[in-house]
């Protein structure tokens, strides 16, 4: 390499090890903890090891994943609440535990508002909205006028009550006024099963899990409950394009307990953005579904009372409750 280039490269690494440095003297010290609180292997969990690997090389600092799984979330979140805001604890999680849940269950133990503080959004998983090929139709409208002639006969899966799948399918039905019947399953794997095999009729499930379904003749996608069409699947149109105005796609985040010091989430924050940057990352990113869109902290922050106030509608809304 020639050296003005070394030189280059130095300096640039330099500028940002500078600019971390000068949001936050002398922290990050030792080992840093994300909790997902999903199972291990699991979409979530594999977004967040990405980004947990990414944001260690950035700061130079190891940081371990720590899965707390159980109760759709709420017992890795809760733990996070309740964990020493010194910025050595965080969650690495999606809209279920922080913008969804506290809605569909009444006592849910922590407030989600009020007790982290936002880090950073790292992306958004794009949801399709996917149905039965034996359904007979080719696109949103077909389904659309299908279920307003047969009120209350047609089926959609989700992976639980309350769920984000759920939600999704509701946002849908709210705001085309439809009414059809919903059929809670264990999981994605399980709820994708059933609709291929023709028990349920639609479903509304990350593009990841979707698009090889689709490319296999086994389902149909009516299109993508998101903001713009997936850099990973640019020939799958969004429902906004076809005149469907629903966006139901989760964040996937990072936050700190409420109180941790701010020149410690802004050190957090510029660290998270950065790694979404590294070729490798963001390839993992990608190919684990995920629709890049880095926030931060003061960004997130403003979109997680939107992501809120959005889901809380729905809920409210299509009279959701989970036990």
């Amino acid at each position: 390499m020639p050296t003005k280039h070394i030189l280059r490269s130095l300096l640039a690494a330099c500028l940002a090890t500078a600019s971390l440095s000068a949001l936050g003297a002398a922290y990050p010290t030792h080992t840093l903890k994300f909790v997902v609180p999903y199972n291990a292997g699991g979409g979530t969990d594999v977004l967040a090891r990405a980004v947990a690997q990414g944001t260690s090389k950035v700061l130079n600092h190891a940081i371990v994943v720590d899965n707390r799984p159980g109760a759709s979330g709420m017992i890795g979140a809760d733990l996070v609440a309740k964990a020493a805001p010194d910025g050595y604890t965080l969650v690495a999680t999606a809209s279920d535990t922080h913008t969804i849940n506290p809605h569909v269950y009444p006592n849910i133990p922590y407030d989600a508002p009020k007790a982290f503080t936002p880090v950073a959004r790292v992306g958004y998983l794009p949801y399709a909205m996917v149905i039965n090929t034996r359904l007979g139709i080719k696109n949103i409208q077909d389904y659309i006028d299908l279920a307003k002639k047969n009120p209350g006969k047609l089926t959609y899966a989700s992976w639980g009550v309350g769920s984000s799948s759920h939600v999704a399918m509701e946002m849908l039905n709210v705001n085309q006024q439809l009414d059809v019947l919903h059929v809670p399953y264990t999981g994605a794997a399980p709820a994708m099963t059933a609709l291929i095999g023709g028990q349920v009729d639609a479903l509304f499930v990350p593009l990841s899990l979707a698009k090889p379904n689709a490319d296999a003749g086994k389902i149909l996608i009516m299109g993508l409950a998101a903001p713009k069409r997936f850099v990973g699947a640019p020939d799958v149109p969004t429902l906004i394009e076809q005149g469907i105005k629903v966006i139901a796609s989760p964040w996937i985040g990072i936050l700190a307990p409420a109180g941790t010091p701010v020149d410690r989430i802004n050190v957090l924050s510029e660290a998270i953005i950065k790694a979404t940057t590294l070729p490798e990352v963001a390839d993992a990113l990608t190919i684990g579904g995920l629709e890049i869109a880095a926030q931060n902290a003061r960004d997130f922050g403003s979109y997680l009372l939107e992501d809120y106030q959005a889901w809380g509608d729905t809920v409210r809304a299509a009279n959701i409750k989970a036990e």
